[in-house]
């Protein structure tokens, strides 16, 4: 609790100092009512910060004004758990990728995903058959690992011991599996990774190391918002030719955060908090898949004890009961905001170590229904 008969999404003790009308999410259909409180912790410099958003806060336009109580179900929402893919819709973006992308002599990297699988396959038939030579996955994760094994492709490690330290490799290719995607006006790829909660969570750091190092990175969808891609030109923001509205990138977006110290954990949870004021909630995941926003009786914490992963949530919640999204997907201060501007955000918050926003991709291969209920691959480039 925070001291005012209120809960904290993510388990704070303390007040979240000068803040108007801050909404704070309870546990298994509670009510969160406005409140203000008034404690003058912090430093002079993160005060004046909060005052400003405060005032921002106080003038968002008027679809936030009408709304005194929320009711916020559990946090389970159907992306928790990997999406459920075609298997020839996967096939087909691994065939596409594969073929264009992957040539001998080069290291891929791989993430978790349900079209790994089908990379790595092709990826072996290929050396099998002949027509690719020397090539090795790099997994960024445990789950990516085992699909290497299971495919039987020879692995390379990621980090390399060097005179006591580890040092990061370069990849030739990196495979992103991502839960959602989109193209902006600037023709610049954005999307969302590492939703899925099971069978493992996800190594945030390791893929965004790796999306680091990597040469070109590419992204893979079937799927966007947990529904199949029916037109890939409703992914553009200034595509005239889809009979489909565009939906801008929002809902989950993962962080992973340090967590050596409680108190210090608590300070930076709040913090984040802070610079979303309004136009998200911090849940903090649970071991179980069903936790409340606060991460349950069990807040899940990294196998090492470092880290521990919040979901930063842009969600409407003037819709009472549910999980709607903001129409204007991902915002800052009450307006729409590029994903470009809410990951420096993001970076910007101490005790963030990695997160989920993808900026830098180079290509993205997407299925899509073709006539006939046909499926047909899309190439995206990056401009």
């Amino acid at each position: 609790g925070t001291g005012t008969g209120h809960a904290c999404p993510i388990g704070l003790g303390c007040v979240m100092p000068m803040l108007a009308m801050a909404m704070r999410t309870c546990v298994s259909n509670r009510i969160v009512q406005k409140n203000v409180a008034s404690s003058s912790s912090g430093s002079a410099t993160r005060l004046g910060t909060r005052n400003k958003r405060v005032a921002c806060f106080r003038q968002i336009h008027t679809r936030r004004d009408s709304y005194t109580t929320v009711v916020i179900p559990r946090a389970t929402a159907a992306n928790d758990t990997a999406t459920d893919v075609s298997p020839d819709a996967a096939n087909a973006v691994a065939t596409a990728f594969v073929d264009a992308q992957v040539k001998s002599n080069m290291r891929v990297g791989v993430t978790s995903g349900n079209i790994i699988g089908p990379v790595l396959s092709l990826i072996h038939d290929k050396l099998a058959a002949g027509s690719l030579t020397n090539v090795v996955a790099v997994p960024a994760d445990a789950l990516a690992a085992k699909e290497c094994a299971v495919a039987g492709v020879l692995v390379s490690p990621f980090e390399r011991n060097e005179d006591g330290k580890l040092v990061a490799s370069e990849v030739d290719v990196l495979a992103l599996s991502v839960d959602e995607l989109v193209v902006g006006k600037d023709g610049k790829i954005a999307a969302i990774f590492g939703r899925a909660q099971r069978p493992v969570q996800p190594d945030l750091q390791s893929v965004a190391k790796m999306a680091a190092k990597a040469k070109i990175v590419v992204c893979l969808a079937t799927h966007s918002r947990d529904e199949p891609i029916e037109e890939c030109d409703a992914l553009f923001e200034d595509s005239k030719d889809s009979n489909t509205k565009f939906i801008p990138l929002g809902g989950k977006v993962p962080i992973c955060m340090a967590y050596l110290d409680k108190d210090q954990w608590d300070e930076d949870a709040e913090n984040l908090d802070d610079v979303f004021l309004g136009d998200a909630e911090v849940w903090r995941r649970g071991a179980e898949l069903n936790a409340n926003p606060r991460g349950g009786g069990n807040p899940y914490l990294s196998p090492s004890g470092m880290h521990t992963i919040v979901d930063l949530c842009f969600y409407d919640p003037k819709e009472q009961g549910s999980l709607e999204r903001w129409e204007d997907g991902l915002v800052l201060l009450g307006e729409a905001a590029t994903p470009e501007k809410v990951r420096e955000e993001i970076e910007s918050c101490d005790g963030v170590l990695a997160h989920g926003l993808v900026t830098t991709a180079n290509l993205a291969y997407v299925s899509e229904k073709g006539a006939e209920g046909t499926l047909v691959v899309r190439k995206i480039e990056a401009k």
